[in-house]
């Protein structure tokens, strides 16, 4: 059965949609979702905004990485002041060589995204250094309001292998730190010893889901909306229009 069908001869039997779908249907599926009233969960959007503006229905936008668990606790920490005002973060992304198929504006949303959201709003300056020697490395620096500062590097030059992900968060009273090493463990039995890596799973889709869920239960907007896939999307083409311009970019406040 086709989608359209779906939703047009199924629709009173489910209660919300999740789409998992490439960029130029994902936006398609979300409106026609939305429209019926359908709570709906959607990846790959940048794509598609704009077609979802006036979406009828709960919409939340799926940014995984938010929801890891080692980022949920600094975002926590920041929330609950134990951080102080969030003043310099750092994020190293260091990623295998087929990461560098997807487009470079996708490759760095998800650090646009976790610095603003970080922050709590758009910087209100971009710069950008790429490497013409190696164009897969990208730093850039995010500069918001009261003196913060996020300062954030990726490539996709790394041996084949899972790719490397480190967090810092400087405040002004306190510091976190969060990776991806899952609770990587040395142990020694004679000879050289060998790294345990835990499996954490998918705890993101998980934690991603549930927040989907609450917010359908509790008929609130949920805690990833529109706004914020937007803000981080223009936030991306600035960094790069930097890097194309080699010049400092000034931001733009997105609600």
């Amino acid at each position: 059965m086709s989608t359209e069908a779906l939703f047009t001869e199924q629709a009173n039997d489910f209660d919300a949609v999740v789409i998992d779908a490439n960029p130029s249907q994902a936006a398609s599926f979300a409106k026609a979702a939305t429209a019926l009233g359908k709570p709906t969960l959607v990846g790959q959007l940048p794509g598609g905004l704009d077609v979802l503006d006036q979406a009828d229905a709960l919409l939340m936008p799926a940014h995984t990485w938010r929801f890891l668990p080692s980022i949920q606790a600094v975002k926590r920490s920041i929330d609950a002041g134990k951080l102080g005002e969030p003043c310099l973060l750092r994020i190293h992304r260091w990623l295998p060589p087929e990461s560098t198929t997807e487009s470079i504006a996708k490759r760095i949303l998800p650090d646009t995204d976790l610095a603003c959201w970080m922050f709590g709003g758009a910087p209100e300056k971009i710069w950008t250094l790429q490497s013409a020697a190696n164009p897969d490395y990208i730093q850039f620096h995010l500069g918001f309001t009261n003196d913060g500062m996020a300062m954030i590097d990726i490539t996709g030059s790394l041996p084949a292998d899972d790719g490397y992900f480190s967090l810092s968060m400087i405040g002004g009273t306190g510091a976190a730190y969060a990776d991806d090493h899952h609770n990587m463990n040395l142990l020694y039995s004679g000879g050289q010893p060998n790294a345990l890596r835990t499996n954490q799973g998918r705890t993101d889709l998980t934690g991603q889901l549930q927040e989907f869920v609450n917010a359908i239960s509790e008929q609130r907007e949920a805690a990833v909306t529109l706004a914020d896939t937007s803000r981080a999307a223009a936030v991306a083409a600035q960094v790069i229009e930097s890097a194309q311009t080699k010049q400092v970019i000034e931001g733009k406040e997105y609600n």
